[in-house]
């Protein structure tokens, strides 16, 4: 039950908050439906995983009160594994040993990803880590601790909350609901809509004819079709976490924005800072300062670059995996490791260029990356880079009939979006006061429109990672 359908808008939420709101008083009795709640919401995607949130859940809070830090964090990596990385890690085992003509076969497991794993096993690792930095105590709920692994508005895909700030709302729920408060929710979470179902989900269906073949016919439609990709993939991940916070808010707790504006970053760090903030915070956190500070204790300070480099592939590399289990995403992750790591060293030539130069660098840099993010093969990715660098010819024939499409108007206003103040629910709704009733009934005729399409809609693309 993905939160932008009408199982969700129409039966799901306004059931749960009704019973929220109208009949719980006190914060204790709202925490604890919130974790029904959750649990009802994560069975409907598939029970059988019921099961291995709980027990994760458990077992993290156990290991954090027992300090027993590293088999907390083992723990959730064993499962995390065992779900997600198994068969792909077996796949290039089996291929390594044939290679030398080792006969045993390791079996793959037939198990399915469950929804959000590498969310909430995320959620759990940096509470985890922070209690082993002594950041915060240990939490002494056990129930507490449920419901903020469980939270059904951000399981889907995050964003990816620390316990400390999250814990500490769903302790003190609100019994009131401000009229401010319900605007807001209310424009984050029509806002989301129109994104996911008027721009994301249109420019998927015009994708789906073209993306399962990489000959998209020459230079032009090549980079029609990568432009295509990256709006998609913006506004259907924006969208969501727009929708995640708006749906959360109705429930008095604030979740970590995840964007601002990250196609108009200036270098390659900036885009992090932007992108998938609370992913790239965590990565950040948890695993680029610490292996920063034993690269440079075995090295010594003199090989501070060299550390800082070597810092950003590994971490980059990781999170290309975190996305999936493809040498795809992994070569992405590298990738960005690499951009990192030209940004760093032309931070420290002193030399200077145009803003605007700088920025347009980089952004076709990022869309490169999303080329290399979409390709599920080598060949795939071969032939898609051929076209992209002139080697196919121009396909100007193809780049003619791809204007004719509907996806054409929708990709100009994603871009005027993108590159406008507008694009990020936050920004709208701090412009708000402002608006005339022309802008706001337009909003509402948006959103209806986006609900008379939800129909068709597909699930969010971040929730299969």
């Amino acid at each position: 039950m993905p939160i932008a359908s009408y199982e969700f808008l129409i039966f799901f939420l306004p059931i749960t908050l009704f019973i929220y709101h109208r009949l719980l008083k006190q914060s204790r009795q709202k925490m604890f439906f919130l974790l029904l709640a959750s649990y009802i919401f994560y069975g409907l995607a598939g029970w059988k995983f019921v099961p291995l949130l709980f027990a994760l859940s458990v077992l993290t809070f156990w290991s954090g009160k027992r300090e027993y830090y590293k088999l907390g964090v083992a723990l959730n990596l064993i499962g995390l594994v065992i779900f997600k990385y198994w068969n792909f890690g077996v796949d290039n085992l089996n291929a390594l040993t044939q290679t030398f003509g080792i006969k045993f076969i390791i079996p793959f497991l037939e198990l399915g990803i469950p929804l959000g794993l590498s969310f909430f096993v995320f959620k759990h690792i940096g509470y985890i880590l922070d209690l082993q930095s002594k950041r915060y105590k240990a939490s002494e709920d056990l129930w507490v601790f449920a419901t903020f692994s469980a939270y059904f508005p951000q399981i889907s895909a995050g964003p990816i909350s620390g316990y400390q700030d999250t814990a500490v709302r769903l302790s003190n729920l609100p019994r009131e609901f401000s009229k401010e408060a319900a605007l807001e929710s209310l424009v984050y979470l029509s806002w989301g809509l129109i994104k996911k179902v008027l721009i994301a989900d249109v420019l998927a269906g015009f994708l789906q004819q073209d993306l399962p073949d990489a000959s998209f016919g020459g230079f032009f439609p090549a980079w029609y079709i990568v432009i295509a990709y990256t709006l998609q993939l913006y506004f259907d991940f924006s969208g969501y976490t727009d929708m995640a916070l708006g749906v959360s808010s109705f429930f008095g707790v604030r979740l970590p924005k995840n964007f601002n504006s990250p196609y108009l970053a200036s270098s390659a760090g900036d885009f992090w800072e932007r992108w998938h903030i609370s992913l790239s915070q965590w990565f950040r956190y948890y695993l680029f300062f610490p292996v920063s500070r034993v690269l440079l204790k075995s090295w010594g300070t003199s090989n501070k670059e060299r550390a800082q480099y070597t810092a950003n592939i590994l971490t980059m590399s990781l999170v290309g995996l975190w996305h999936g289990a493809s040498w795809g995403y992994i070569l992405w992750g590298v990738y960005h490791g690499i951009l990192l790591n030209l940004n760093a060293w032309w931070k420290r030539s002193g030399k200077t260029i145009p803003i605007y130069v700088e920025r347009s660098i980089l952004l076709i840099a990022i869309l490169l990356g999303w080329a290399l993010f979409m390709s599920p093969n080598t060949e795939y990715l071969m032939d898609l880079f051929k076209q992209l660098f002139g080697f196919r010819g121009l396909g100007i024939e193809r780049m003619g009939a791809q204007i004719l499409t509907l996806s054409t108007p929708v990709m100009l206003i994603g871009i005027m979006l993108t590159f406008s103040g507008f694009n990020e629910a936050e920004s709208l709704y701090a412009s708000i006061e402002n608006w005339g009733a022309a802008k706001l009934a337009l909003l509402g005729v948006l959103a209806a429109l986006a609900m008379f399409f939800l129909q068709s809609t597909a699930n969010f693309i971040y929730v299969q990672f």
